[in-house]
């Protein structure tokens, strides 16, 4: 091959090989942006978290800005490493902000913020790819005005009670927070009715059915809260009284028939160490029953919105009330307490194998095996209310299913950590448990309950 054959190969080689470098570097793969859909600010300041990744030359700057009325306020710039001839920047990074309405000079209205993401491609030319992102921006620093309607309200320790109230906005959260527990609010449902029977005008009117725990600090602080969508928040109180409750005590003697029997079987089921029956009791009156509490608690979060029961519970038929709301039990061997623990419903004999039935209209949350509890049944009604039916011999229903009021749910046993073919009945209201005794009662349903629904 001659020299000029040469030459001329090189230099096509160099050219193809430029070529390559070029296309590679001017990649037009443009950053990719995560960010939400909307934002509000109120008059906190809002933390948000950006991602930003680019798999091709890298990640070069970034810049975030609020465009308002009055011009643009910026946020971040931030210029990443790499350069330019072989870029070289970061494939990912994150961004944490604080908009702070007062800081950047925000009025309340409509704004956006506008991201902008930048790459170190030789597109542009040379300024890289641009992926620029406008989210709406609603600033808003006046805090929802809340309003209770009902009037003096009695609800015993452990026991439920109704709140309804009007909001001036809409809200992101609202209800009634009993310490640290917030029971959700949900519109007043007494449908095409406004809630002009409560003194209020137009819309915005909710109600809220709350508990209060049987053993609830005597400090404990109720009010009706409400957090608009900015972030600000309100809160009123009402007349409310909490009235006491005798806590009853229960020693409960254990056979050796039933540590020997029915212990050993829980224990050698879940894996627990069976050679001392009383310690494995103890095991499973504890840690089992914490599991399974914890296990409730996920259950009854399922409890849909607007109500589906309406009026009174009906306790089980021809049943006889064995153990009581609240007993705080212990258990004793040869005279020696060998364990502890509290009794969230009521237990309720009838005949073996009685039919079990809905004490309410609901939907069936669960229906298996739960631990203690046996072959359970977990029923919603609807506004967090919650009837538990623990230590079913068999179910008649399924996960899912709607039930009128007194449909067959299964029969009465005595699996779980039960002694003898009994009910187990309890009711939760937002995850804590109260008096079934309440729910049961006409005359506390119609006062406490259906008449602030507008029923």
């Amino acid at each position: 091959m001659t020299r000029s054959a040469w030459l001329l190969a090189a230099f096509l080689a160099l050219a193809v090989a430029a070529g390559g470098i070029v296309l590679w570097r001017a990649e037009g793969d443009a950053p990719f942006l995560e960010a939400p859909d909307e934002l509000f600010v109120g008059r906190e300041p809002r933390a948000l978290l950006l991602r930003a990744t680019d798999a091709g030359s890298g990640l070069r700057s970034l810049r975030v800005f609020v465009v308002h009325a009055d011009g643009e306020a910026p946020v971040v710039e931030r210029t990443l490493a790499g350069s330019l001839v072989a870029g070289g920047g970061p494939e990912s990074a994150e961004i944490e902000l604080s908009l702070d309405a007062q800081a950047l000079g925000l009025r309340d209205g409509s704004a956006q913020l506008r991201i902008e993401a930048r790459d170190w491609s030789w597109r542009g030319p040379l300024t890289g790819n641009l992926t620029r992102v406008e989210i709406p921006l609603e600033v808003d620093t006046r805090p929802p005005q809340v309003a209770v309607d009902s009037g003096l309200t009695y609800v015993r320790r452990g026991g439920a009670g109704l709140v309804a109230y009007r909001l001036s906005e809409a809200s992101g959260q609202d209800g009634v927070r009993v310490g640290e527990r917030l029971y959700p609010g949900i519109p007043w449902p007494r449908a095409g009715a406004g809630c002009a029977d409560l003194g209020a005008q137009g819309s915005g009117c909710r109600v809220a059915l709350f508990a209060i725990p049987f053993d609830a600090p005597e400090d404990l602080e109720v009010r009706v809260v409400a957090e608009d969508r900015a972030g600000n928040r309100a809160a009123a109180d009402w007349a409310l009284r909490i009235q006491p409750r005798e806590i009853p005590r229960e020693p409960i003697r254990l056979s050796n028939r039933f540590l020997d029997g029915k212990v050993r079987l829980l224990a050698d089921a879940w894996q627990i160490d069976a050679s001392d029956p009383v310690a494995a009791f103890h095991e499973i009156n504890t840690r089992v029953r914490a599991r399974d509490e914890a296990r409730i608690q996920e259950l009854v979060a399922g409890s849909q919105e607007q109500p589906l029961w309406r009026g009174v519970f009906q306790q089980l038929a021809n049943s006889q009330v064995t153990s009581l709301f609240a007993e705080r039990r212990e258990y004793l061997v040869e005279g020696r307490v060998v364990s502890r623990a509290t009794h969230y419903g009521y237990d309720l004999a009838s005949t073996a194998r009685a039919p079990i039935t809905a004490s309410g209209a609901g939907r069936v949350l669960h229906a298996g095996p739960l631990g203690i509890y046996g072959d359970t049944v977990l029923l919603d009604h609807g506004m967090g209310l919650v009837s538990l039916y623990g230590h079913l011999s068999s179910l008649d229903v399924g996960e899912g299913d709607s039930v009128e009021q007194g449909a067959v749910l299964g029969r009465s046993g005595a699996t779980g950590l039960a002694g003898g073919d009994h009910l187990h009945f309890a009711v939760l209201v937002g995850g804590t448990y109260v008096d079934p005794k309440e729910w049961w009662d006409p005359k506390w349903v119609r006062e406490r309950v259906d008449a602030g629904m507008g029923r």
